[in-house]
């Protein structure tokens, strides 16, 4: 694994290869690029480039004053893909939970160069915002760095997948987390980032389970028929709690 800073993001990546199409991945909310620790122990790694992103605020990313909007990161990040990418082949993307917004975004303003996308667990409706929407709840980030911070502490002691999380969230800035939660919420209501997920023209497919997924999400997805996969028994992370299958089926649908 290697790492480069671009526009103040913090970039794993593996030796890049000019010749393959790249595979960019997008945490969520409170999270890091080690959510996606396994990709560069899949096969993917043999037949992609790679790159791992921590987003502003996030992970390792260099700390700032201030943070731009959750869509200004988008914009960001598209610069990023576009520039490292102009003489690569096709581009792909993964992206979690609330970063979901961004990789939606991601493939509208690259949409002539996207290959597919797949959104994990991302944000469809407003019942997605069980996590991210939590800062608001609180009169000051100290507060909700206490409380969020004691609850994922909690759950890492009864299940594995919450561990790593709580290490991302340990990385991350408490002003990232807020800004995040309060210029994603315009995206998420009425439901607006899942009829924006569904008017993309790539080929792109949502990534679910049974265990977390939100009924009203579930509904969604039936409702307006929207390509998904659904792994039963799985959680919010797909890629820490499922890493072997889902990587390999990643894989299988964009060919060797």
């Amino acid at each position: 694994m290697k790492i480069k800073v671009l526009h103040n993001l913090f970039i794993r990546h593996n030796q890049i290869d000019f010749s393959k199409q790249s595979i960019w991945c997008i945490h969520g909310f409170a999270d890091s690029g080690l959510a996606y620790r396994e990709i560069f122990e899949s096969r993917l790694c043999n037949d992609f480039n790679i790159y791992v992103v921590d987003m502003p605020g996030f992970g390792a990313s260099p700390l700032q004053k201030e943070y731009p909007s959750i869509y200004q990161h988008a914009e960001i990040l598209s610069k990023v893909i576009a520039e490292e990418t102009v003489n690569q082949q096709k581009v792909n993307v993964i992206s979690h939970s609330l970063g979901s917004l961004i990789g939606t975004w991601v493939c509208r303003n690259l949409k002539d160069s996207i290959n597919y996308f797949f959104n994990i667990e991302g944000n469809l409706t407003e019942a997605d915002g069980y996590f991210s929407s939590k800062p608001l709840k609180f009169k000051s980030t100290n507060h909700f760095m206490e409380s969020f911070g004691r609850e994922i502490f909690e759950k890492a002691i009864l299940e594995a997948r919450y561990k790593r999380y709580y290490s991302s969230f340990m990385l991350a800035n408490p002003k990232g987390m807020l800004n995040w939660s309060e210029t994603s919420q315009e995206y998420t209501r009425d439901n607006r980032c899942g009829f924006e997920f569904k008017d993309l023209t790539c080929n792109k497919i949502y990534i679910w389970g049974n265990r977390d997924t939100p009924l009203e999400t579930q509904e969604f997805i039936e409702k307006h028929e929207l390509p998904n996969k659904m792994y039963k028994g799985m959680g919010h992370w797909h890629m820490v709690e499922n890493a072997l299958e889902f990587y390999s089926d990643i894989h299988t649908l964009l060919g060797p």
